[in-house]
């Protein structure tokens, strides 16, 4: 089976029992946003966090540029 032209990279962004930041722990690619939940828990759900957000790397914007 061939790789489909359609599948996109989402970031994961989690927080582990009363951690207060987020944390960026990896990315997935899939064809779709509920593919890219099931593969991000799936993945990356050894710790059990508390919050996870999956977001489609192009809807992240830099709001600052290293110096």
């Amino acid at each position: 089976m061939s790789k489909v032209e359609s599948d996109r990279p989402y970031e994961v962004f989690a927080r582990h029992d009363r951690e207060p930041e987020l944390r960026h722990i990896g990315q997935v690619r899939a064809d779709g946003d509920r593919d890219a939940v099931v593969f991000a828990y799936t993945l990356y759900d050894e710790r059990r966090w508390q919050d996870m957000f999956v977001v489609p790397t192009d809807a992240l914007h830099q709001l600052v540029r290293p110096a």
